[in-house]
């Protein structure tokens, strides 16, 4: 029985810990990196850096605003297509997303649909992920 116990507490512990974002199997969380992003909404292109944390990644733009993403996947294998959504947001497939926001309680408005709001593409150069240590 104590070892049934153990057994079950490790893989408690291992389920509540987040795993780091890595590329080529090393971690590459808290570290600032230049990148590119696309925004599928506007068809923008926008100069950032990128600081990934476990499964999200938060985008400093030029012009000095901030936008927070949930990664797709944290295990990054082709650098040139990273895709993150909207915290607050769920994908449904490849497709789709479902918005869990308050669209202003006292707003009788239906939303207007978005399809791609809140989807982005992150870039990073293969050179700036050589230096990652």
């Amino acid at each position: 029985m104590p070892l049934h116990g153990l057994l079950a507490s490790a893989v408690m512990l291992t389920a509540t810990q987040g795993s780091a974002a890595e590329y080529q199997g090393r971690n590459i969380d808290g570290q600032r990196l230049p990148g590119t992003v696309y925004s599928y909404e506007t068809g923008g292109v926008f100069d950032v850096e990128v600081v990934f944390q476990e499964n999200r990644a938060t985008l400093y733009f030029v012009n000095g605003s901030e936008k927070t993403v949930r990664l797709r996947n944290p295990v990054i294998t082709n650098p040139k297509r990273i895709e993150g959504f909207k915290r607050g947001f769920v994908t449904l497939g490849n497709i789709f997303s479902l918005g869990v926001a308050d669209h202003h309680v006292g707003n009788l408005q239906p939303p207007h649909p978005r399809p791609f709001e809140g989807f982005w593409r992150i870039q990073l150069s293969e050179e700036a992920l050589a230096d990652v240590d």
